[in-house]
């Protein structure tokens, strides 16, 4: 199948934080792109939940982006190792620093 996506998915795990439901939460990404990631957590937030994520990007450097929760996926316990529970997260708006960052990935 042919990819139709815009911005390709880059594979990158990093540490993110979120709240959800008033707590904070933490997941890992699994892929990152111009338009949006996908955060396994163990955590599901509710679809259409707006989200602020904070990416740990190493050596002490943070970036914060907004989103919404676009999709869900709970995988069954017999595949916990090889396909992950997690979230897609379409981001609001652009972000300067956070596109940045993806093009030093690009390096």
């Amino acid at each position: 199948m042919a990819e139709k996506r815009t911005f390709p998915r880059l594979k990158k795990r990093l540490i993110v934080e979120f709240v959800s439901e008033g707590v904070l939460r933490t997941g890992f990404t699994r892929d990152v792109s111009h338009t949006g990631l996908f955060v396994a957590a163990a955590h599901l937030p509710k679809m259409g939940e707006s989200l602020s994520v904070t990416l740990n990007l190493g050596e002490g450097k943070k970036i914060s982006v907004e989103g919404t929760v676009v999709r869900g996926h709970r995988a069954p316990t017999s595949l916990s190792f090889s396909e992950p529970t997690g979230f897609s997260f379409e981001l609001h708006g652009y972000s300067e620093e956070f596109t940045r960052y993806l093009s030093s990935l690009h390096r």
